[in-house]
């Protein structure tokens, strides 16, 4: 249909609804109710607007129109909720400032009154405080999602992450007082059964938000530079088909979970829970975690993905790729 086959009436109505909701900034059930229509027959309207091009629509992003267009692709390639782009790091610059900067930039705008905010282990995740601002304070939580890692881990250590990012914001750390990982099975269940540790972990699970980084199977594994498992561990995880781990959880290169010997060694949130958190995060990038990041978006373990230009590239080149 076009301006030519639709009544005089019809383009009336069509300009009217349309100056009401666009130049008057009514909602569509206002203009319902002042004009006596249904609010399904305003919404219609509007659309047939758009259709007989009565109403164009332009969008002038602001900020980077790539950026913002790889966004969009990998929401609909992954099915997340929500995606951010930022530069690939340059020259000496390290390479997780960027991603630790709009890591924080994400979470400050969604911080509100009452939200808990949970935060797990890795290096990016360690820098997001350098970056974290509020324009104004919050009453928040910042939960603690996985136990604590050793004072000698190489700079993945969370150097009091929670706390900092609660202070900044102006809300309360919750602290989870365990190890990250156990030397047996049956001292991870002592500790789980302690009132205080189950009370931290069923918090880390109430979260409405959680940031975490995904690891590699290799000799940069946070469990490795801890000294907390050996280089023939490492082979052993390798050799099951490990590609990376999130809260030293493992999955393969179809995301599936694989289950390793640390399975019941680790105290924090499974790979499970992270799927029920309603906005699980993950944040990574840099050629040696392209794979690694592809894997666990695939096993669906996180719904949003804030990540550099070249991992974003390399996701939507390969989803290309397998469609060809």
């Amino acid at each position: 249909m076009n301006m030519v086959e639709t009544n005089l009436e019809e383009c009336r109505d069509c300009v009217k609804i349309a100056k009401l909701y666009y130049e008057g900034n009514l909602t569509q059930q206002e203009i319902a109710r002042l004009l006596g229509l249904s609010r399904i027959k305003v919404h219609r309207t509007l659309t047939q607007a758009k259709d007989l091009g009565i109403v164009e629509i332009k969008i002038h992003a602001p900020v980077n129109a790539d950026l913002i267009d790889q966004e969009h692709q990998l929401m609909l390639r992954f099915g997340l909720r929500d995606a951010l782009v930022v530069p690939a790091a340059a020259g000496t610059q390290p390479f997780y400032d960027n991603l630790a900067e709009g890591a924080a930039r994400w979470l400050a705008a969604k911080l509100e009154p009452g939200i808990r905010v949970g935060l797990g282990l890795g290096r990016t995740i360690s820098h997001t405080p350098r970056f974290f601002s509020v324009s104004s304070q919050v009453e928040c939580f910042f939960t603690e999602v996985v136990g604590g890692a050793l004072e000698n881990s190489g700079g993945f250590a969370k150097y009091n992450v929670t706390s900092k990012l609660a202070e900044i914001a102006g809300g309360r750390a919750e602290l989870l007082y365990a190890p990250n990982l156990v030397s047996s099975p049956e001292l991870r269940q002592s500790l789980i059964s302690e009132p205080a540790v189950a009370d931290a972990l069923e918090r880390a699970r109430r979260c409405d938000i959680v940031l975490q980084s995904v690891g590699t199977v290799d000799e940069t594994a946070i469990l490795y530079v801890e000294d907390r498992i050996a280089l023939e561990d490492v082979h052993r995880l390798q050799a099951s088909g490990a590609v990376g781990d999130a809260l030293g959880h493992y999955f393969d290169a179809n995301g599936d979970h694989v289950s390793t010997f640390l399975d019941d060694r680790v105290i924090g949130l499974e790979l499970d829970d992270l799927k029920r958190i309603p906005w699980s995060v993950v944040v990574a990038g840099g050629q040696e975690k392209h794979k690694v990041v592809q894997a666990a978006l695939q096993g669906g373990y996180f719904n949003v993905l804030i990540t550099d230009t070249d991992t974003a590239a390399y996701l939507l080149d390969q989803d290309h790729q397998a469609g060809d």
